[in-house]
């Protein structure tokens, strides 16, 4: 009667399936979901399927993305609606990216948008830049730890091994298939769930 798992209420059958189908999710992770979702705001998934959740709502259930230094990058790439705001579907496609199931070449697709930060759909020296600062800034008073030109320089080397073509930047193509050859990217890029 009390199980945890009962969220009918919330998610008809047919939806759920159509969820396990269309995520690398298992039906107990999407019932997870839902249920602490409904804990963090209660009665609003009830109401509307569509509830939009904040950030704060959302890393109440998600703790990892807290604490990751690309946090703001996921929820633009994951908010369908580009509102700092995640649907139950947004929060199921960001879940599934993450998934210790997802294909490597997947996730790297998803990858790709998180450190594109300009959204150009390419890599560039500067989405390079940005993303070297952000992994050596520190947490705790968030100063940089690594001066601009050496930023610059390790950014423009990992520019020069990754890229196969002339353009300068790297492709989405190409980061499809350099990490997908990255054996540690899959077990980097991903987190579960305690069901």
């Amino acid at each position: 009667m009390g199980n945890y798992l009962s969220t009918n209420y919330i998610l008809p059958e047919e939806t759920l399936v159509t969820y396990v189908e269309l995520t690398y999710l298992t039906r107990n992770e999407i019932k997870y979901i839902v249920k602490i979702l409904d804990n963090v705001n209660p009665g609003k998934l009830g109401e509307n399927i569509q509830h939009r959740f904040t950030i704060d709502e959302v890393e109440t259930i998600l703790p990892q993305i807290r604490c990751s230094p690309f946090r703001d990058s996921i929820y633009r790439v994951f908010s369908s609606q580009k509102d700092n705001h995640l649907s139950l579907e947004d929060i199921l496609d960001l879940c599934s990216a993450f998934s210790k199931h997802c294909p490597s070449k997947i996730r790297a697709a998803w990858a790709f948008y998180i450190f594109d930060f300009d959204g150009d759909n390419q890599i560039s020296v500067d989405d390079l830049i940005e993303t070297v600062h952000r992994l050596t800034r520190s947490d705790q008073d968030e100063h940089e730890t690594i001066d601009s030109a050496t930023a610059e320089h390790v950014a423009r080397m990992i520019l020069q091994e990754m890229v196969f073509t002339q353009q300068g930047s790297i492709s989405f193509e190409e980061f499809i298939r350099f990490a997908s050859r990255i054996a540690e990217f899959s077990s980097t890029f991903s987190f579960h769930f305690n069901v």
